[in-house]
């Protein structure tokens, strides 16, 4: 799906989901739909049968599988009905996304199933593009990363990396901002909540913007610190 602009959706994935007869939209248990779902509906032209499976924000590894697993029946049941099916997923899909876990439960299930998968633009490309904000040149390397528990890897992560692309922020948004700031890596920093949706927030902290920013910000964020940047 891209990062949610629907005109970053590939034509190839626009083409899939025209010709699909029934798509399947991940939603998160704390929300109260799938927004996913909402960026295609504002692009195809004509109804389509939606299922939207729930995924709990959880760590219990034991009880994921039995979701993904459920979820994977779900959707070969409709295959073996002869529906041509698709799945959604925001960025791309085999970056920190939710899909990763139901192919896999996909293919235990049914070794012999062809699935092919459609690569999209990843968040932090999305952002990057949006400040003209190169990510890497000549030999520079680029690490991307989740926030990790103890912020000290992080800190680590960016001194030995020219460029650090920090996902998965959600609630730890002011201690990882508090972290650049002690760094003295403000001003080589650029920041996007939502990028392509409603309720955007971008700040560009090359250009001295202030970085005031709310918990709420921290969903569907992205960060990227590039230390050769001035």
């Amino acid at each position: 799906m891209g990062p949610g602009e629907p005109e970053l959706m590939t034509l190839k994935a626009f083409r899939v989901l025209k010709e699909a007869d029934i798509i399947f939209a991940p939603r998160a248990k704390t929300k109260s739909g799938s927004l996913a779902r909402e960026i295609v509906e504002r692009v195809l032209e004509e109804r389509k049968e939606f299922c939207e499976l729930e995924f709990p924000m959880i760590k219990d590894e034991e009880e994921l599988r039995r979701r993904y697993r459920a979820s994977a029946e779900l959707i070969l049941e409709k295959i073996r009905e002869g529906k041509r099916t698709a799945y959604l997923t925001l960025g791309d899909p085999l970056l920190y996304s939710t899909y990763i876990y139901l192919l896999n439960a996909l293919v235990e299930i049914d070794p012999r199933l062809t699935i092919e998968t459609i690569p999209g633009v990843a968040a932090y490309s999305a952002l990057a593009a949006r400040f003209g904000f190169s990510l890497a040149e000549k030999d520079e390397r680029v690490c991307i990363c989740p926030v990790p528990e103890d912020l000290d890897l992080l800190r680590r992560v960016i001194e030995e990396n020219d460029t650090v692309v920090v996902m998965k922020v959600a609630k730890r948004l002011s201690e990882v901002m508090d972290l650049i700031r002690e760094m003295d890596l403000l001003d080589r920093t650029v920041f996007g909540s939502s990028v392509g949706l409603s309720g955007e927030r971008l700040v560009d902290g090359t250009r001295g913007e202030p970085f005031a920013l709310s918990e709420r910000e921290g969903y569907l964020s992205t960060i990227i610190v590039r230390k050769g940047k001035r």
